[in-house]
């Protein structure tokens, strides 16, 4: 699939090598990060492995199978960092376990974890080629990486817990950033990855505010097309302490095509990467210009500023 895509223009594309492990700058806040997420809104459930290594090759990861369909607590995992060989790369990334293994070409991979209190396993198959930010006019911002790309896919995988068993055939999405990641350089962000049922239409955007700054990167794949995001118009509609509900979304992008979305959230879970910020991950029901799909929306938070709404809501 990823090769029948076309692209709206030839810098789009990024070489597959940076599917595999870089070599990360001299930098106290070097690392580098692979997520993949899962939506299943008729289980009630979502799920995200997520692993990453630092310039010292101290690697880790974490798990997480949250939502209605596990009940009131996430089953999680975190495993803590540790020195990985300095050779082990993306093909055969394995931390306790943990295992991912990428074929390096940006278009399949499989991931196993098994936990005491649960299990998961999947493929990905890319629907459409990477989208790196480094192809954006003003490049990827250096306080986030030195590169990074986004990639939807189909997956076929199943999820194991509570001694019942859910096969899914189904979307997936992963991204890959390397470089500096300075948390603390945001105020907020809103990230999105969706797909709909048929494949036909993906999108992710990034809409971020840092220094002083709004800025935007993102794609939507549509019709065999790949096009870069121009423009934004977006509500998201939050609970008095902060949870994202609900989201509106409009986008041009740059062939000139204008693609609507909604996306009701059923699944939260919050993950904090660093002490001075929280994650608030959501999955959801979504459509795309009215054909029905799935969505995940990440929004940033400083920690400081989520304590305070906690102790005082606020009706919007």
């Amino acid at each position: 699939m990823p090769n029948n895509i076309k692209l709206s223009r030839p810098d789009l594309a990024i070489e597959p090598k940076h599917d595999d492990r870089h070599t990360l700058p001299e930098d106290p806040f070097a690392r580098e990060s692979i997520p993949y997420t899962i939506v299943l809104p008729e289980e009630g459930i979502a799920a995200f492995t997520y692993t990453w290594v630092n310039k010292a090759g101290e690697a880790g990861a974490a798990l997480a199978i949250f939502g209605p369909g596990v009940g009131g607590e996430p089953i999680q995992q975190r495993l803590a960092d540790r020195k990985v060989p300095d050779d082990m790369n993306f093909s055969n990334w394995q931390i306790e376990n943990f295992s991912m293994r990428q074929d390096l070409q940006f278009q399949h991979a499989d991931i196993s974890w098994k936990t005491d209190n649960a299990s998961i396993e999947f493929s990905f198959d890319a629907l459409h080629p990477p989208y790196a930010y480094g192809s954006h006019k003003d490049g990827c911002p250096t306080y986030t990486a030195v590169n990074r790309i986004e990639q939807s896919g189909r997956t076929k995988g199943k999820i194991s817990f509570n001694n019942k068993e859910i096969t899914f055939d189904t979307l997936i999405h992963r991204d890959h950033s390397w470089g500096c990641r300075v948390w603390e350089a945001f105020q907020t962000y809103n990230w999105f990855e969706g797909q709909s049922e048929d494949g036909n239409t993906v999108v992710h955007y990034w809409r971020y505010f840092a220094l002083g700054k709004e800025n935007l990167r993102g794609y939507v794949v549509k019709n065999g097309e790949m096009a870069e995001i121009t423009h934004i118009d977006t509500e998201v509609q939050f609970s008095e302490d902060l949870w994202q509900q609900h989201l509106n979304t409009t986008l041009q992008d740059e062939l000139g095509r204008t693609t609507s979305i909604t996306t009701e959230f059923y699944a939260h879970y919050a993950l904090h990467p660093a002490d001075s910020c929280v994650l608030r991950e959501a999955a959801g029901k979504a459509t795309f210009d009215g054909q029905e799909g799935v969505g995940w929306l990440e929004v940033f938070w400083p920690s400081d500023y989520i304590e305070f709404f906690e102790k005082n809501p606020i009706k919007q």
